[in-house]
């Protein structure tokens, strides 16, 4: 059966070659005619990262801008020129350099971050300081943010809490997109194309950007496509692993002053069958694949900045945005007879299968304010202090269709002469309305020149409301009933701190220390969900508290010489984590094994992280990074409740193995050609947790690899740029530590550009 989504996914596949097209063309077109102007402008070298990273200014751990060596808490980053060198087929790719973040990926598109051991609704992923997570959602998608609209990206390990509120529990990325230039007097027009591709994935992308300035208008426009078919690893290819998408970006400003400046945007995504071969399985009698049938996502925003002259104030900003997601994810699910029960699928008689097809609709709208200001800075203090506001508006339905077939595969009527195919409308979360409001302060204290205190503190009300609703009809069953969502109020609030010391003994040498407590509050689907889930059937929990953690940081930032060295080590606790745990099923689970949502666990990940650059060579420089954590569930009751034993420590899920990367560049004396092989690593780890009873144990995606990259960038005529890798260059098998599919084998990956 053919869905009016599949309809427009083939209509995307018939325009997706008049797209590359149009791109190869506009790329020719702009290369011949800069070709002849481009002679004798200066060119940057590809990687812009500063010699020394420790003294780059970051924004996102205190909402201020301030040197990497000057925070108290852990940070890392990644710059526009590493993420062009890198070619990510998603901006979650480039996080595998990065010490402490991982990716729990079900596919190449389908990744979310894992920071510290934590990931989904416990990592906060922002696009220019505002939230992409939603109170409907099991964690944030950073793939609707293409690489090729990035400046950069920022990472905070530990709980940001102070800054952001809810679901900063293990840490904050924040995506920071390209802007236009501060406008002067006088007009120009720059702007790029880029071609590039990949053979494990047939991937084919495409992208333009301009950057016009008229008078005291100035912006950044870009627009880009691409296409991704299934992608072979060592052993295959890996069916349902495909996607394709495109995006645009407008980033408007205009400058009334120096000191004043309007800002606008508007971002737009849309994703087609995204595969997400991961969740997919194929057992004797069974199969179920999963996608994204389509992904769509539009964001846009209004800022207003304003500076200050001879004022204890530096600046103010006022902010006001909106984000609409609407996206399909489907399933399609084929069992035999004999796995009827186990599916909850009620037995039809004369059927010796089923299909069933599934559309879980999501229908979101995201409001916004924030406002903030920051003093001057002192010879004793800076302040900054701010308020936040957000209302997710959420809607949504699963719609179901069911066809039973006998053993010559054809379609079996249903009671009464009912149609073959039976649809069936249902909701898993309630309509309604969710609004959280905050208020912030952080302050650094200067009490001595080599000592700097910081301290903040946030207080966040929540307010969220559902309507009534229907969330299942009639099942056709004696004394089966519909089932309906019943209004709810749940209002709470959270209190948050940090305190943290920096002590500079010594020039180029910073020893820091932090204290910092974090918080998620329960979103809709821990709340109100009730339905089938991949474990079975899941219920929500209306009377569930907040998670809570307490993270303790030391680090070093060294940077003499040509050497830069940053290192943290980390020891977090965690109270009422949040786990679906067994419970009776009722009537509507139709016999499927029953879990509902609880605040159970008590729990503790400890480790550590480090990153380092050295420019040894005039023309030679290395780089590493590596990190290692381990968790435990610390609550006896818990590892009873959840495996059935009796221990007073168990290892906690989802923390991931001993993990680095090495990279050594070679540039030439003009920097006009570069050169750098890497290594990527991950440590084997025996730490499996408990077997789930019912559960099978995965172990593959624990095995030790290492893989090794070789990337080149070369500047041609002019301003035009080539950028050739090959990624596994050894055809390796291997999996993500938290990765639940094979990663691809080797691919040559290229691009070509023009600036003009």
């Amino acid at each position: 059966m053919l869905r009016p989504s599949s309809l427009a996914s083939a209509s995307s596949a018939r325009s997706g070659g008049s797209v590359s097209a149009a791109l190869a063309l506009m790329l020719v077109s702009t290369t011949l005619f800069t070709s002849a102007n481009a002679q004798g402008r200066s060119s940057a070298p590809d990687s812009i990262r500063p010699v020394k990273f420790l003294d780059e200014v970051l924004v996102t751990g205190a909402r201020f801008p301030r040197a990497y060596y000057e925070s108290p808490q852990a940070l890392s980053f990644v710059l526009r020129g590493q993420l062009r060198e890198l070619a990510p087929t998603v901006i979650g790719d480039a996080f595998q350099l990065l010490p402490g973040v991982d990716n729990s990926k079900d596919s190449p598109w389908e990744q979310r971050p894992v920071v510290r051991g934590l990931s989904g609704q416990r990592v906060l992923v922002l696009m220019d300081g505002s939230p992409i997570n939603s109170a409907r959602g099991n964690g944030p998608h950073p793939s609707l943010v293409d690489a090729s609209q990035v400046e950069r990206i920022e990472v905070v390990r530990g709980p940001g809490s102070v800054a952001y509120g809810s679901d900063a529990l293990g840490g904050v990325i924040n995506i920071i997109t390209r802007q236009g230039p501060f406008a002067e007097h006088g007009h120009s027009f720059r702007g790029s194309a880029t071609l590039g591709g990949s053979t494990v994935d047939r991937q084919r992308t495409g992208y333009l950007e301009l950057m016009p300035q008229i008078g005291r208008w100035s912006a950044f426009i870009s627009s880009g496509a691409r296409r991704a078919e299934n992608f072979d690893s060592p052993d295959g290819e890996v069916r349902n692993s495909g996607f394709s998408d495109y995006n645009a970006l407008a980033n408007v400003r205009y400058d009334f002053t120096e000191k004043t400046s309007l800002k606008a945007g508007y971002q737009i995504y849309r994703g087609s069958n995204i595969g997400i071969p991961g969740l997919s399985f194929e057992t004797p009698g069974a199969m179920q694949d999963f996608e994204f049938a389509f992904y769509d996502r539009d964001l846009t925003h209004l800022t207003l900045d304003h500076g200050y002259r001879s004022s204890w104030l530096a600046g103010t900003m006022a902010k006001i945005y909106w984000q609409q997601e609407r996206r399909d994810f489907f399933s399609d699910q084929q069992l035999a007879a004999s796995m009827f029960s186990a599916f909850g699928v009620p037995p039809r008689t004369g059927a010796q299968s089923a299909t069933t097809l599934q559309d879980r609709y999501l229908d979101l709208d995201t409001y916004g304010f924030q406002t903030q200001l920051t003093t001057v800075k002192t010879p004793r203090y800076r302040l900054s202090a701010g308020l936040d506001a957000l209302r997710d508006v959420t809607d949504g339905d699963n719609v179901r269709l069911r066809t039973y077939y006998d053993a010559g595969g054809n379609p079996v009527p249903g009671p009464g002469g009912s149609p073959a195919t039976a649809v069936r409308t249902t909701a898993s979360v309630p309509d309604g309305r969710f609004d959280n409001y905050g208020g912030f302060v952080q302050s650094e204290w200067y009490l001595h020149p080599q000592w700097t205190l910081s301290a903040g503190g946030r207080y966040t009300h929540y307010r969220y409301r559902t309507d009534f609703g229907l969330a299942a009809p009639r099942s056709g069953a004696p004394g089966s009933t519909d089932s309906y969502f019943q209004p709810q109020k749940v209002d709470d609030d959270a209190l948050s701190g940090s305190i943290g010391l920096v002590f500079a003994p010594i020039q180029d040498l910073h020893l820091s220390a932090n204290v910092a407590t974090g918080y998620r509050q329960p979103n809709a689907q821990d709340l109100f969900f009730e339905g089938p889930a991949s474990v079975g059937f899941v219920i929500g929990n209306p009377g569930l508290e907040p998670e809570r953690s307490v993270s303790y940081d030391a680090g070093m930032r060294w940077g003499p010489g040509a050497l830069a060295i940053s290192g943290n080590l980390f020891y977090s606790t965690y109270e009422g984590l949040i786990d679906a745990i067994p419970v009776p099923s009722p009537p509507q689970a139709s016999g499927q094994p029953s879990f509902q949502y609880t605040n159970i666990a008590q729990a503790r990940i400890w480790g550590g992280e480090a990153e380092g650059e050295w420019r040894f060579l005039p023309r030679w420089s290395a780089r590493a990074a590596v990190a290692g954590a381990v968790g435990d569930i610390t609550s006896s009751e818990a590892i009873r409740t959840l495996y059935g034993a009796s221990a007073e420590t168990a290892p906690l899920t989802g923390v991931p193995p001993f993990k680095g990367s090495l990279g050594v560049r070679f540039t030439d004396v003009r920097q006009r050609f570069w050169i750098e092989p890497s290594a990527r690593y991950s440590w084997r780890t025996n730490r499996l947790p408990l077997p789930t009873p019912g559960v099978g144990q995965l172990t593959d995606f624990k095995k030790e690899w290492l893989v090794g990259d070789v990337f080149a960038g070369v500047r041609i005529v002019g301003s035009h740029r080539l950028l050739l890798g090959v990624r596994n260059v050894t055809d390796r098998a291997y999996r993500q530590p938290l990765g639940s599919l094979d990663e691809p084998g080797i691919s040559l990956v290229g691009s070509v550009s023009t600036e003009f």
